[in-house]
C-alpha cells in the first residue's frame, strides 16, 4: 500500500492542479486574447507566489520581443521593454527554445534590468508547433528561488499559454478577414451603384440632329470611369456635343468628371459664346481641384445648316475623315482644364459635307496598347473606312470594339469614349 502524501504536499498538488484546471477553463472561455494573457499571469501569480510575471511575444516582422502582457511591474517600465531576438535572458529563450532558471542575476551578463532590485529570474518559452512564438517571464527580488518544480509547472502554464494565444490570434484574423470581406462587398456595391448613377449621367439616347447621324459610347476602364459625353440640346435647332476626359481614375475621377459635366452644363445655359464658355469653366474647374488634376475637352455645337463650331481644351483633337479620304484634325482651343485660371480660348470651326464622318475620342481609345504599340488614330481613320456605309451607331461600336480587342489581355485598359457623328446626304 503506497505511503500517503505530506498533508502540506497534498494541499500544495491540489491547488496546482486546481490552478491549472482554470487556466484551461481561461482558455475555453475566451478568444479575446488580453483577457486570456490577463488571466493566465493572474493564475501564474496564484501559483507559483512570484510578484513580477511577464509574457512576450515575438513580432515577426521585425524580429523583437514585445509585451504582451505583464503583472506586477509599473507602466513606465514596461513600456521601455523591446528586445531583439538573443538579447537579454528572454531574448536567449525566444532564440534558442530553451528554458533558463538564473539564481543569481547579477552574475548573469546577459541580464537586462527590468524591475529595480532583481535577484534571480525564471524564463520558458512558449512554442506552438515545435515554433516559439514567445516567452514566459517571472522575476523575483531574492535570490535563488526558483525551482525545477517551478520551471516544469511554468512550462505547462506556458504551453497553455501558447494554446491560447494562438486560437485568439486565430478567431481574430479570422473575424479580421471576415470584416475586410464585409467591407470589400459594402464597397462594391457601393461602386456599382456609383456606376448606375453615373450610366444615368450619360445620355439615354442619341440626339436626333437634321441632316446627321450621331452615336456615342463609353467603356471605362474600371467600374467607375473619368470619361464622358454629353448631349445639349440648345435654342434653335442648335445641338451641343461634349467629350472630356479627367485625369486618373476611379471614384476621385469619377466625380470631377460629374462635376464638370454640371459645369458646363449651367453655363451653356448663360452663355452663348463658345470660348467664352470654356474660359469660365476652366476658371471653376481650378477652384474645385488640386493642380495636380486635370481634364481635358472637346465642345461643339452644330447647326442645322452642318456647321460645328468648337474649343478643344487640350483634348485629342477630333478626326474629320471626309467622303473622298482626306483627313483633318479639330485643334484650335487652348491647353487643358484645371490648371491655369484664367486662360483665355479659340473657337475653331467647320462645315461638315455630306459623306464626311466626325470622329470624337479620348485617350483610352487611341493609346491603348497591345503588342507593343498604340491602338493609334491611323487604325482609327482605317477602322471608318473599312465601314464607310455603317451608321454611326456600328462605326462607335466597332471602334470600342477593336481597340479593346487590340489590347494586351495582362494591360490595364483606360477608359475609352467615341462619338461619331455623319453627315447625311441632303
Amino acid at each position: 500500500m503506497p505511503p500517503k502524501p505530506f498533508p502540506e504536499a497534498d494541499s500544495e498538488l491540489k491547488l496546482e492542479l486546481s490552478a491549472l484546471a482554470e487556466a484551461m477553463k481561461t482558455i475555453a472561455s475566451t478568444l479575446d486574447l488580453g483577457s486570456v494573457l490577463d488571466r493566465l499571469l493572474y493564475l501564474t501569480n496564484q501559483m507559483l507566489g512570484f510578484e513580477y510575471c511577464t509574457i512576450l511575444l515575438i513580432d515577426e516582422e521585425d524580429e523583437r520581443l514585445t509585451i504582451a502582457a505583464r503583472y506586477g511591474y509599473p507602466q513606465s517600465i514596461v513600456q521601455e521593454v523591446g528586445l531583439a531576438i538573443g538579447k537579454g535572458l528572454t531574448g536567449r529563450v525566444a532564440e534558442t527554445g530553451e528554458s533558463l532558471i538564473v539564481a543569481d542575476v547579477s552574475k548573469e551578463k546577459r541580464y537586462l534590468a527590468g524591475i529595480k532590485g532583481a535577484r534571480s529570474e525564471l524564463v520558458v518559452p512558449m512554442k506552438f508547433e515545435n515554433r516559439v512564438i514567445g516567452v514566459f517571464d517571472v522575476q523575483s527580488t531574492n535570490l535563488d528561488v526558483f525551482t525545477e518544480h517551478d520551471r516544469g509547472l511554468l512550462s505547462v502554464l506556458a504551453d497553455i499559454a501558447s494554446v491560447a494565444i494562438t486560437n485568439a490570434r486565430n478567431h481574430h484574423e479570422a473575424l479580421k478577414a471576415r470584416d475586410e470581406q464585409s467591407r470589400s462587398r459594402a464597397l462594391q456595391r457601393e461602386i456599382a451603384l456609383a456606376r448606375t448613377f453615373q450610366e444615368r449621367f450619360l445620355p439615354l439616347r442619341d440626339p436626333e440632329i437634321a441632316g446627321f447621324d450621331i452615336a456615342g459610347m463609353n467603356l471605362p476602364g474600371t467600374t467607375l470611369s473619368g470619361d464622358y459625353f454629353d448631349y445639349i440640346e440648345l435654342p434653335n435647332g442648335h445641338v451641343g456635343v461634349a467629350v472630356a476626359d479627367v485625369s486618373g481614375k476611379g471614384v476621385p475621377a469619377a466625380l470631377l468628371a460629374a462635376s464638370l459635366q454640371a459645369t458646363l452644363r449651367s453655363h451653356v445655359e448663360n452663355v452663348y459664346s463658345i470660348a467664352r464658355i470654356m474660359e469660365r469653366v476652366n476658371d471653376l474647374f481650378c477652384r474645385i481641384t488640386s493642380p495636380e488634376h486635370f481634364a481635358t475637352l472637346f465642345y461643339g455645337v452644330f447647326d442645322p445648316t452642318g456647321s460645328l463650331t468648337y474649343v478643344n481644351a487640350g483634348h485629342n483633337p477630333p478626326i474629320l475623315i471626309s467622303g473622298n479620304g482626306t483627313i483633318r484634325e479639330l485643334s484650335d482651343g487652348g491647353t487643358v482644364l484645371g490648371m491655369f485660371p484664367g486662360l483665355s480660348y479659340d473657337e475653331g470651326r467647320i462645315r461638315m459635307l455630306p459623306g464626311d464622318t466626325l470622329v470624337i475620342y479620348s485617350d483610352g481609345l487611341s493609346e491603348v496598347c497591345g503588342g507593343g504599340e498604340e491602338f493609334g488614330e491611323e487604325r482609327i481613320v482605317q477602322t471608318v473606312l473599312r465601314a464607310t456605309g455603317s451608321t454611326a451607331r456600328t462605326l462607335a461600336s466597332m471602334l470600342i470594339t477593336e481597340a479593346d480587342s487590340f489590347a494586351d489581355p495582362e494591360a490595364l485598359v483606360d477608359d475609352m469614349t467615341v462619338v461619331v457623328t455623319k453627315k447625311l446626304a441632303d
